[in-house]
């Protein structure tokens, strides 16, 4: 019996090693199960980040679109409210009376230079054959264009016709250095689109380009950007880069 209990050096060496693996694999296993998390649910979770982190851009790329077709609505409803508008001032009574008065007044009257730069409305009914409408729709489009660089854009006024313009043409100065400019590169998509010669298409071509490849630095690069061949020259006087 005592032979059966008594183990070598060699057997008790044995059972210690033994006992250890023993013991490393259920210390193991236990520090695996309560420590290591699940791999499946970090899969589960990062699939779950990754649908919220599309859905939330085809969100994001929903609305710009939305808010695009919005601001093209609004731009052609009021294209469309402009013209209603002035068709309505030119079937008024005082429009054609207005007409009348003054071509009777430019044998009647002495003018003197005007600059259409500077002028305010009243100023300007000191032109031959101008009443309020003209005077306030010179105004009005001087506005828009930032100022006069040519006298030949009196042409471009509402209402006002080639021999209204021969008529009034020696009585106008113009005053370029007052000039409002657009800064191509800085000036937000609102202030850019008021200008006349500048199309809503023109617009987002300019943004996207200084967005995605950097500044606009000269006319002939601009020109290339906006890709339109009817691109009014005078408008290079009013841009800034």
């Amino acid at each position: 019996m005592n032979d059966f209990l008594t183990f070598t050096k060699g057997e008790r060496v044995a059972i210690i090693v033994l006992a250890a693996v023993m013991f490393l694999l259920i210390a193991a296993n236990f520090f695996v199960t309560k420590h290591n998390p699940n791999v499946n649910k970090i899969s589960h979770d990062i699939d779950s980040i990754m649908a919220l982190h599309e859905a939330a851009i085809e969100e994001l790329n929903a609305r710009k679109i939305a808010e695009q077709m919005e601001w093209e609505a609004r731009a052609q409803k009021a294209r469309e409210e402009e013209k209603r508008k002035k068709t309505q001032q030119l079937k008024r009574p005082e429009f054609k009376k207005e007409t009348k008065l003054a071509e009777k007044n430019v044998v009647e009257k002495e003018f003197f230079i005007v600059n259409i730069n500077s002028a305010d409305t009243l100023q300007l009914l000191n032109l031959p054959v101008v009443g309020p409408f003209f005077a306030r729709n010179i105004v009005e489009y001087r506005n828009k264009l930032g100022g006069y660089v040519e006298k030949e854009q009196l042409l471009e006024v509402y209402g006002l016709d080639s021999s209204r313009y021969e008529i009034i043409l020696p009585y106008v100065s113009i005053d370029a250095v007052s000039v409002k400019k657009i800064r191509v590169n800085y000036d937000d998509f609102k202030t850019i689109l008021r200008h006349p010669y500048i199309e809503y298409d023109d617009v987002k071509k300019i943004v996207n380009h200084r967005e995605t490849k950097g500044m606009i630095t000269n006319w002939e690069q601009y020109k290339k950007v906006v890709k339109r061949k009817d691109v009014n020259e005078k408008l290079e006087r009013y841009l800034e880069f």
